[in-house]
């Protein structure tokens, strides 16, 4: 395993502090770091540890690192919306204290859950402030924001604006050291890249975008992970690849690692995703001669897509189930979930144009 040279400089930065609470402080941001590779139990010691040492004399940017290492802590333990919680709890404090380097990191970090809620205008409100609040030698700050912005184009279906913004992430999080980022920057491409093909497979005849580099990628990411030693939700990667194999018509692979992974990625925060997951299962069981556990599958998948808040998944699942049901000889069932996706995906595109203009508002204000 590489080790890390963010990890290494912030040892070294905590050597070298002349101040306790400096270096409490970088032990809380290093903490947050370990939370992100997913080492949690040792995230977790060490914040705890600081939380005890400051409970009867509480500092205002101590207690702003602390929350921020708690947001992180939570989101990648299993993505709970309690991390956004505590990350506005970072911001607030941080602003409260005049940290303006660390109220742009909250901020940065703040505009990344807003995307995993879908509130893109709270997103482009605090992307724009963590960029106009940080230096270009931010790293941290700089490497984040920009990650926001290009998973946000791409989620509009706009890769050519996107890529750019990987790029700056990229060189940012490299000149960091920030290996956790780099990795989350393949997952989260990755991800997108199948999201788009499930969108054009499900709502176009063919197979759309689905590409045999698709599956090379997500392995890349995978193998990068191993190498730099990122454990973070582990089970989110096969899902991927399952749903990609389901999208390149390998049904039976697909349920090898669907059979294997989805009980911990419900775990590590993909329960949201449960309906889509469950209805692709069941296409997936029905294109291998399994009708009896397809019928389960998709009775289940029609249950918890009830819950589901994500249109584009909501979308998907009612997709699949449309043609499972079509195929079960449930005709009518069939037709009601086809006029479920039908208006989802519609409405998802709609996100779709709005997150995208959204963004270029802001940039072209940033520029001007």
């Amino acid at each position: 395993m590489m080790a890390s040279r963010l990890l290494s400089r912030l040892d070294a930065d905590i050597a070298a502090a002349k101040h306790p609470l400096k270096a409490d402080c970088l032990r809380a941001e290093r903490a947050g770091f370990l939370a992100r590779q997913g080492h949690l139990d040792e995230a977790r010691q060490v914040l705890s540890s600081l939380h005890m040492q400051y409970a009867a004399n509480p500092h205002a940017v101590m207690s702003a690192w602390l929350s921020l290492g708690e947001g992180l802590l939570s989101h990648f333990s299993d993505l709970a919306p309690a991390a956004h919680d505590r990350m506005r709890r970072a911001y607030a404090l941080s602003g409260a204290a005049r940290d303006m380097k660390l109220h742009a990191l909250s901020a940065a970090w703040l505009a990344h859950m807003d995307y995993t809620q879908y509130d893109f205008d709270a997103m482009v409100r605090h992307v724009g402030e963590a960029l106009t609040l940080s230096e270009a030698a931010d790293h941290g700050v700089r490497t984040r924001a920009c990650l926001v912005v290009a998973q946000a184009y791409h989620f509009g279906g706009r890769y050519d604006l996107a890529q750019p913004w990987y790029t700056k992430s990229r060189q940012h999080a490299a000149t960091d050291g920030d290996e956790a980022t780099l990795s989350a920057l393949m997952h989260n491409m990755a991800w997108l890249h199948a999201s788009h093909a499930r969108q054009q497979t499900l709502t176009a005849s063919g197979t759309g975008g689905v590409t045999p580099q698709m599956l090379m990628s997500a392995e890349s990411t995978g193998n990068f992970d191993v190498l730099v030693g990122t454990a973070s939700l582990d089970a989110l990667l096969p899902i991927l690849r399952a749903q990609i194999l389901s999208l390149q018509g390998k049904c039976a692979d697909a349920l090898v690692l669907y059979d294997q992974h989805m009980a911990q990625a419900m775990v590590q925060g993909l329960a949201r995703m449960q309906g889509s997951l469950r209805a692709d299962m069941a296409w997936c069981r029905l294109q291998v001669g399994d009708e009896r556990r397809a019928m389960q599958d998709a009775r289940a998948a029609a249950q918890a897509t009830e819950h589901e808040t994500d249109l584009d998944d909501r979308a998907a699942a009612h997709s699949r189930l449309a043609r499972v049901f079509a195929e079960l000889g449930e005709a009518g069932t069939a037709e009601r979930h086809a006029l479920r996706a039908g208006h989802d995906w519609r409405a998802h595109e709609r996100d779709q144009v709005a997150v995208v203009e959204g963004l270029n508002r802001l940039l072209e204000k940033l520029a001007a």
